[in-house]
C-alpha cells in the first residue's frame, strides 16, 4: 500500500518537473530563433540562392534611373513597400534605421503607389535611401512580390539570400547578414 501511495505522490512532482523542462525548452528555442534566423528558413522563394532578377526604374526623387547593379559589392536589402500599407508603416522606422547604418544598403521599391504619397510616407520616418518607382508592377512581378512589405537580402555577388514577408527589423536583417558572412557571402 505504501508503494502505491508513494507512486501517487511522485506523479504530480514528475508532471511539474516535466512541464518546467518543456517550458524552458520552448523559451530557449524561441530566443535562439529570434537571435539567429536561418537564411533559408525566413520565407520560401524560387529566387533563393540564384542571381537576383533585374531591378531598375526611375527614382522616386528625380528623373534619374536607379538599378540594383549600382549596389554590386555590398549587401542590399531590396524592400517593397507602399504608402497605403499599414504593415509597411510598422517596419519603416526600422528600414530607415538600417539604411543609416553601414552593414546593408537599402533599395526601396514603391509598390503600386503614387509618387506624392510615397514621398510623404517616407518623410514621416526620415527615410533617406534610394527608391525605385514601380507603377506598372514589372519589377514586382519579376521578383514574385504578392503584397508589401516584402524584403529580399541580396549578397554582394548578386545572389538572393533571404526573403522576408511582412514587417522586418534591423535585428533580423543584421542577423541574416552575419549568418551570410559566416557562410562566405
Amino acid at each position: 500500500m505504501s508503494a502505491i501511495l508513494l507512486a501517487v505522490r511522485r506523479r504530480p512532482v514528475l508532471t511539474t518537473v516535466g512541464a518546467l523542462i518543456l517550458a524552458a525548452s520552448v523559451y530557449f528555442a524561441v530566443i535562439a530563433a529570434q537571435t539567429r534566423p536561418a537564411v533559408d528558413q525566413v520565407s520560401p522563394s524560387p529566387l533563393l540562392y540564384r542571381q537576383a532578377p533585374a531591378l531598375s526604374g526611375q527614382s522616386l526623387y528625380s528623373a534619374k534611373t536607379l538599378s540594383l547593379r549600382q549596389f554590386r559589392g555590398h549587401f542590399v536589402l531590396v524592400n517593397y513597400f507602399a504608402s497605403w500599407c499599414s504593415s509597411c508603416a510598422t517596419e519603416e522606422a526600422q528600414i530607415a534605421k538600417l539604411a543609416r547604418g553601414t552593414t546593408v544598403s537599402v533599395l526601396g521599391v514603391d509598390y503600386d503607389d503614387s509618387p506624392g504619397p510615397a514621398r510623404h510616407f517616407l518623410s514621416l520616418y526620415h527615410a533617406r535611401f534610394p527608391v525605385i518607382q514601380d507603377p506598372s508592377g514589372t519589377n514586382s512581378l519579376r521578383w514574385g512580390v504578392s503584397a508589401p512589405p516584402e524584403s529580399y537580402l541580396v549578397a554582394p555577388n548578386g545572389i538572393v539570400l533571404a526573403k522576408v514577408v511582412g514587417p522586418t527589423t534591423v535585428r533580423i536583417i543584421d542577423a541574416l547578414v552575419t549568418l551570410a558572412q559566416e557562410k562566405g557571402y
